[in-house]
């Protein structure tokens, strides 16, 4: 899958980088000209971490802008400095809105600074005043980090809606076994109460009066023949609905992913190998895997890109996911959630948690077919 970002950078140079490289050697020097179209091109190329890395490519962009105002004060005037717009807005969306605000008034000031010192802006007497300027620029970083917080807000609350979903379903799951407990738990009192009574009752009659004694016994066999099987299938229905929903299983991930990223997150799935059924045990856990991976990386990085990889190898199953925000840490403590229900889930099967953070933040989960068992 192509990042979204690669896709709106090449898209910006097809349209902006021409029409700035001809207003370049059109209206500066040759060498100038060589340097702004340069630098373009480089502001170009970093539109492409505007998701991943939001706050590198707001860097990358401010310094290739700052070098074109070093070769002419009408810089701004250039099509490729639209892309200034681009970053604002997806560091305010994906990573830091203070310093994307920040960075834009700062650019703002600047250029309104280089236009109004640059000398031959000011014996052509071109363009309007430079503080009705410093106005137009201010607005126009304005609107571009707002609708960054749009999109941000946007995300927080798509996020938000699945977790309370999550624990919505879970709640009602709750309660519906706990009401079958308790009606199962009823059902063996019944049971129990009314079988012990009459085995109780007709080995009082057995034992003081002998001639009723085979009749009583006949009953107590008969009492504990019909309370033992209902017992049984009191029992098999207690085993069949300690979770009255059906175990989600590997086969139910596309739908998880398709669910997560009309929520927002930019999932990359590749699968190697031939995929294999598993124990429903192990499944369960992967899935959860899955599903804990995802929610993590949507909780902590909204915004960045996210790979997901499915390795099927001939004794063990490798699933990675990768981040490159290192901010995706899950939060550790609530059970169930985070690195620690990861491990746990996988030990239960036999597998492992591999966690890296050296320049990305990677989860692997690796979980043999035939995992040793031990005495």
């Amino acid at each position: 899958m192509r990042s979204p970002s690669a896709a709106i950078a090449l898209v910006a140079a097809v349209v902006l980088l021409p029409f700035t490289t001809v207003m370049a050697f059109q209206s500066l020097p040759l060498t100038s000209a060589w340097v702004v179209t340069a630098l373009a091109a480089g502001t170009h190329a970093a539109v492409a971490w505007r998701r991943e890395r939001p706050v590198l490519a707001l860097a990358l962009v401010a310094l290739g802008v700052a070098g074109q105002a070093v070769c002419t004060g009408l810089f701004f005037l250039l099509p490729s400095t639209l892309v200034v717009l681009l970053v604002i807005y997806a560091a305010a969306a994906y990573g830091s809105r203070v310093m994307s605000l920040a960075v834009g008034l700062a650019g703002a000031g600047g250029t309104t600074i280089r236009y109004a010192i640059d000398p031959d802006v000011v014996r052509s007497g071109f363009g309007p005043v430079p503080w009705l300027l410093l106005i137009l620029l201010v607005a126009v970083v304005g609107v571009a980090w707002t609708m960054g917080l749009l999109r941000r807000a946007q995300l927080d609350a798509a996020v938000l809606a699945a977790e309370s979903a999550e624990f919505e379903r879970r709640e009602r799951e709750r309660r519906a076994v706990a009401d079958e407990r308790a009606r199962i738990s009823r059902d063996l009192h019944d049971i129990l109460a009314h079988s012990l009574t009459v085995i109780v009752g007709q080995s009082r009659v057995a034992r003081f009066d002998p001639a009723k004694a085979d009749t009583a016994l006949e009953v107590i066999e008969d009492t504990a023949r019909s309370s033992l099987s209902d017992l049984r299938a009191t029992l098999r229905t207690l085993q069949e609905t300690t979770d009255l929903q059906p175990q989600p299983m590997l086969t139910q991930v596309p739908g998880l992913l398709a669910r997560v990223r009309g929520a927002g997150l930019d999932v990359n799935h590749t699968v190697e190998g031939t995929p294999r059924a598993l124990g429903a045990a192990t499944e369960l856990a992967l899935y959860r895997f899955v599903q804990e991976a995802l929610t993590n990386a949507a909780r902590h990085a909204a915004g960045a890109a996210v790979g997901y990889r499915e390795h099927w190898q001939t004794d063990r199953v490798t699933m990675t996911f990768t981040n490159a925000r290192r901010s995706a840490v899950a939060v550790p403590g609530v059970p169930g959630l985070g690195l620690v229900g990861m491990r746990e889930r996988l030990a239960a099967v036999g597998g492992q948690l591999v966690v890296r953070t050296e320049r990305t933040f990677t989860v692997t989960a690796e979980v043999p077919y035939h995992p040793k068992v031990s005495a």
